[in-house]
């Protein structure tokens, strides 16, 4: 059985999580996944599999594949906005995914500035499993 990462609940039918691989691209569809977001750069590091062989099989799967590369430490309100976009128009269950799922889970709490307050987003976070007290400095200044 195809080991997968460890998930990140950030909302009812969103998870994020780390680098994903095409044999775990698989099992998540197996289980039902409908739409995968991707947001790490391609080449970003060695070894790091191919966008392009992820997004084929994804949409081989018959999966919704959304391709939103962020630099890591260098996420921008905008980017968060766009994740939000993209999240609206995807058919649920979703998995994000990037180096580590930290990216994911900035992109979304970016995404929902409009509806929580910065507080009640770091709270959120937390009990998802984060700890990123830079980021967490940012939400609570806004």
């Amino acid at each position: 059985m195809t080991q997968l990462p460890p998930m990140r609940r950030l909302e009812k039918d969103l998870d994020a999580c780390g680098q994903l691989t095409v044999e775990q691209i698989r099992a998540l569809a197996k289980q039902g996944i409908k739409t995968l977001i991707f947001n790490r750069p391609d080449q970003e590091e060695a070894g790091q599999p191919p966008t392009a062989e992820l997004e084929a099989e994804a949409k081989s799967l018959g999966m919704t594949w959304h391709f939103q590369p962020v630099i890591s430490g260098a996420v921008t309100d905008e980017q968060g906005v766009e994740f939000g976009r993209l999240l609206a128009a995807s058919p649920r269950p979703v998995v994000a995914f990037c180096r580590s799922g930290a990216r994911c889970g900035c992109l979304w709490a970016l995404s929902k500035k409009d509806q929580m307050s910065g507080a009640a987003l770091v709270e959120h976070l937390k009990q998802a499993g984060y700890d990123m007290p830079d980021f967490f400095q940012r939400l609570l200044q806004d």
